[in-house]
């Protein structure tokens, strides 16, 4: 296991978009923000301009790229899973509006035939200790991003770390039209101050 440093945003984009042209099914742990495949073009530019040290000045073309990347989504041959808590809905990274969209995005994603989205309210018990957020490629490879890059592990015994992991918080996790009941709740304070 090794920290690759953060390269930078137009070649994360490029590997990005390997990764999931080459899995078939893809898993992503999301405790604090909503990935980029499932953003909005707003959510990423409010979001990028405030945490992203990488991305400077490129932040259109990074958000070009990570829309071009949205369009592996409607593979169908592909199973997504997104397994996020509620702290990654409801953390206010923007303005309510923005908010809003980003939640009503990952309900309209939900109702996709290869795409669960599953939700995580902090009210359920879970026996695993979110850190942080990984993402896991078939059965091949999993990443975890840090601050500073990313962890890139390919041998099996890690990988079936996370995949437990995975399994073990999934099984916590709001599903289907009980997952979207709870977006739409999750949701409304941010409607109710739109402006």
């Amino acid at each position: 296991m090794r920290l690759e440093p953060a390269p930078d945003a137009n070649d994360v984009q490029s590997e990005l978009a390997l990764l999931e042209r080459d899995a078939a099914r893809l898993r992503y742990f999301l405790p604090a923000i909503p990935t980029g495949l499932i953003q909005t073009p707003e959510y990423m530019r409010q979001v990028m301009t405030r945490t992203s040290p990488i991305v400077g000045r490129d932040v259109e073309q990074v958000i070009a790229r990570k829309l071009e990347r949205q369009a592996v989504l409607g593979d169908l041959d592909k199973r997504f899973e997104f397994l996020l808590t509620e702290s990654a809905i409801r953390w206010q990274l923007c303005e309510a509006a923005v908010m809003a969209r980003q939640v009503e995005h990952l309900v309209s994603l939900s109702h996709r035939s290869n795409i669960d989205i599953k939700v995580l309210p902090l009210t359920g018990r879970v026996s695993e200790v979110p850190f942080n957020t990984f993402t896991l490629y078939d059965a091949s490879l999993a990443t975890l991003e840090v601050f500073t890059g990313r962890v890139v592990l390919r041998e099996a015994m890690d990988i079936a770390q996370y995949d437990r992991i995975f399994g073990s918080l999934a099984e916590h996790a709001c599903v289907a039209d009980v997952a979207r009941r709870l977006l739409a709740e999750w949701a409304e304070p941010f409607d109710s101050r739109r402006s």
